[in-house]
């Protein structure tokens, strides 16, 4: 599975990225990106990248250039979250009173 991940303009974390849409493929996230980028434009203050009124509108790529990502199977983040609960949680001294 992959993921997109954009700014959302009207955050007030505007750096801070979102998942947006996600895909079986990372060409799928690619032609979606091409088919809503238009020529930059302003509308109110906003320059924006992607089609009015499209599901990209008020986003904007990321300063990072991996914003797509892929985020593997179900079972890798069940893997993944096991390794985190036993690394993060379990090496935690248990309290005692």
């Amino acid at each position: 599975m992959f993921i997109l991940i954009l700014n959302d303009m009207r955050s007030s974390n505007i750096e801070i990225v979102r998942p947006v849409l996600r895909a079986e493929t990372r060409e799928q996230l690619e032609k979606v990106l091409a088919s809503e980028a238009v020529d930059y434009y302003n509308e109110g203050g906003w320059g924006k990248k992607y089609r009015k009124d499209g599901p990209l509108e008020w986003y904007n790529p990321p300063f990072e250039d991996n914003y797509i990502r892929d985020m593997g199977t179900s079972d890798d983040w069940a893997r993944d979250a096991e390794c985190d609960y036993n690394t993060t949680v379990m090496s935690l001294p248990e309290a005692t009173i």
